[in-house]
C-alpha cells in the first residue's frame, strides 16, 4: 500500500470521527488478509501504551479483527467482544488497560467485499467514562463513511511466496522497523535479522531495505 494514501485517509477518518465522538486516544489501522491489524496511525495514544499493547497484550485483546468478525457488528464495543473471550484473558486486558487509564474501547471496521479491510479504534478515559448508546449509535451511522473511504485503497500484495518469517520481516520493514527492532520483536539475534534480509534481498532481486518495501507495498 502507498503509505501517502494511507496516512491521508487514516487522517481524515481519525479526524471526522474525533470530531463528532469525545474520546481521549484512538488510532485506524489497516487489516490484511490474514485478518491481522497493520500499519497502526496513532490519535493521542502514547508510543508506550502502544509498544506495550504490540509486545504483550494484543494475543488478549478482544476487539482483534478476528474476534470483531466473528461478532459480525461493524461497530463493537469492548464490552460485547468480551463475552466471548475467556474471563481471565479479560482480566489481564482490563488491568492493562486500567494501568493507562483507559475505561473503555470500541471499534468500528469497514468491509469492502465482506472483508474487513480498516479498523479505528477509539478510547475513553477514566474521566470521560464509557462510551454512551448515543456515542454508538453514532458511530454506526460513521460507519458507513470510514467504507466509502477505504474503498479505493490498494489491495494488500500477495505475500505466499515468501515464507511465515519472510513475510513477518516485510510487514515489519514495511512500518520501519530497524534490525535493532527486528531482533527484538522477532526473539532472534542480529546476525540471524542478517541473514533473512540477504535472502529476501536476493529473492526479490533487491539491494536493500528501501527497495524491498517498494517492491513488495508500493
Amino acid at each position: 500500500m502507498h503509505m501517502t494514501d494511507f496516512d491521508n485517509v487514516a487522517q481524515r477518518c481519525l479526524h471526522a470521527v474525533t470530531q463528532i465522538i469525545p474520546e481521549s486516544q484512538g488510532a485506524f489501522y489497516y487489516i490484511d488478509r490474514k485478518l491481522q491489524a497493520q500499519d497502526f496511525h496513532l490519535h493521542a495514544l502514547s508510543a508506550t501504551m502502544h509498544r506495550d499493547y504490540l509486545d504483550n497484550y494484543r494475543p488478549l485483546d478482544p476487539l482483534q479483527p478476528h474476534h470483531c468478525l466473528a461478532i459480525g457488528h461493524t461497530v463493537v464495543p469492548l464490552q460485547r467482544a468480551m463475552r466471548d473471550q475467556r474471563r481471565s484473558d479479560c482480566r489481564h486486558y482490563r488491568r492493562f488497560l486500567q494501568h493507562y487509564e483507559v475505561a473503555d474501547v470500541v471499534e468500528v471496521i469497514a468491509y469492502t467485499n465482506t472483508a474487513p479491510r480498516a479498523a479505528i479504534s477509539l478510547m475513553r478515559n477514566s474521566a470521560q467514562g464509557p462510551f454512551t448508546e448515543a456515542h454508538l449509535t453514532c458511530l454506526a451511522g460513521l460507519q458507513g463513511l470510514l467504507e466509502i473511504a477505504v474503498a479505493h485503497l490498494p489491495v494488500e500484495p500477495e505475500l505466499d511466496f515468501l515464507t511465515p518469517r519472510e513475510q513477518q520481516i516485510a510487514l515489519l520493514l514495511r512500518q520501519g522497523a530497524t534490525n535493532k527492532q527486528l531482533a527484538c520483536d522477532l526473539q532472534m539475534g542480529l546476525a540471524t535479522v542478517k541473514t533473512h534480509l540477504l535472502n529476501l534481498f536476493r529473492k526479490l532481486g533487491v539491494n536493500n531495505r528501501t527497495e524491498l518495501v517498494s517492491r513488495l507495498f508500493l
